[in-house]
């Protein structure tokens, strides 16, 4: 596999995913609505705006976050078929900081999840991710089989991490369960994109 060729790949698979990430933000965090009447008030039409920014400011803080343990995988699945070595996922629950230790395994777990992934991915053919999808995984039944191990690791480790999370812990399993479903619906709607 060339640089080149390498660098495209993995392009492809973190525009896909930062394209996933975007959709789930929108999906998961709850646009402010002003009442009709307060366009009249102008006072308190600017605490709307400033209500705004804060919704915007959470869509890219959601999304980057989202992103960074992805984009730690896909490094480290690049890395491994440049050397052909296994990847380093110790080193990426290592990278990642402060985990409490009940849910480095599930983390590890899904790291393992992600890289296979993104390997298989990396050493298909294809010039954008539904074709490298396509190659990868020849069915959207295959594939959809990923997307289940995908969503049921990710969802374990964030379960783990419930109980050391500020915060009530009710709204916080709402939100992690809003994610889950969302996600999975998403790449169900992807699966199905992909392999129309």
């Amino acid at each position: 596999m060339s640089i080149k060729n390498a660098d495209q790949k993995k392009q492809h698979i973190l525009d896909h995913e930062s394209q996933l990430a975007n959709q789930l933000a929108l999906q998961v965090l709850e646009k402010p609505k002003p009442p009709i009447w307060m366009i009249f008030v102008p006072i308190f039409f600017v605490f709307f705006l400033q209500k705004m920014n804060q919704y915007k400011s959470g869509l890219t803080e959601f999304v980057d976050n989202y992103l960074k343990s992805r984009r730690y995988a896909l490094e480290a699945a690049l890395e491994a078929e440049e050397t052909g070595r296994p990847a380093n996922v110790a080193g990426l629950v290592e990278k990642v900081g402060n985990i409490p230790e009940q849910a480095k395994p599930l983390f590890a777990e899904w790291m393992n999840v992600l890289v296979d992934h993104y390997r298989l991915l990396l050493t298909s053919q294809g010039n954008n991710h539904s074709k490298l999808v396509r190659a990868g995984y020849q069915s959207k039944t295959d594939y959809l089989l990923f997307c289940n191990c995908l969503n049921k690791a990710e969802n374990a480790y964030s379960m783990a991490l419930l109980p050391e999370m500020d915060g009530d812990n009710q709204d916080l399993h709402h939100v992690i369960q809003k994610i889950n479903v969302c996600v999975t619906n998403l790449r169900r709607q992807d699966a199905d994109t992909i392999f129309s």
